[in-house]
């Protein structure tokens, strides 16, 4: 699954200027419904070539991403702690995880996964019948975890 594909993808495309890793990116917040929208929210960024005087590489392109879920099928989540990185995010047609007795919903060839690669605290996978992504430019503040989203 690409992000061209998706409703919000291609803004988030040219907001990024390439296809986002989200290496190193936090989990903000995770909300499951039973019925109705799910929602992830991850502050990320792009990595630049760049370093600052203290040698630490230059981040650039902040933005929080929310990722909405309508129809989840099934999830497998594990590690939740005070933080949450991740390795990376895979966003892409779900795969046959083996799993078809925990499916909701019978499983298509249109079904959506996000994949969150395991680095410190949440990691797992989320599995929809539709995913659409917004973002808010910026990083989070304590006041304004969520600024207002494009598009």
């Amino acid at each position: 699954m690409t992000y061209e594909k998706i409703p919000g993808g291609p803004e988030l495309l040219a907001w990024f200027g390439q296809k986002p890793s989200f290496h190193d990116a936090e989990i903000l917040s995770l909300t499951l419904n039973r019925t109705g929208i799910s929602e992830l929210k991850i502050h990320g960024w792009i990595g630049t070539d760049a370093v600052d005087q203290d040698g630490y590489r230059i981040l650039d392109k902040h933005a929080v991403v929310t990722f909405t879920f309508e129809d989840i099928m099934d999830l497998q989540l594990d590690g939740f702690s005070h933080q949450n990185v991740i390795n990376g995010l895979v966003l892409r047609y779900a795969i046959d995880r083996g799993r078809a007795g925990y499916y909701a919903l019978p499983k298509g060839p249109e079904d959506i996964e996000i994949e969150l690669r395991p680095c410190y605290g949440l990691d797992g996978f989320i599995r929809a019948k539709k995913v659409t992504v917004r973002f808010a430019p910026g990083r989070p503040t304590a006041d304004r975890p969520t600024a207002a989203a494009v598009p």
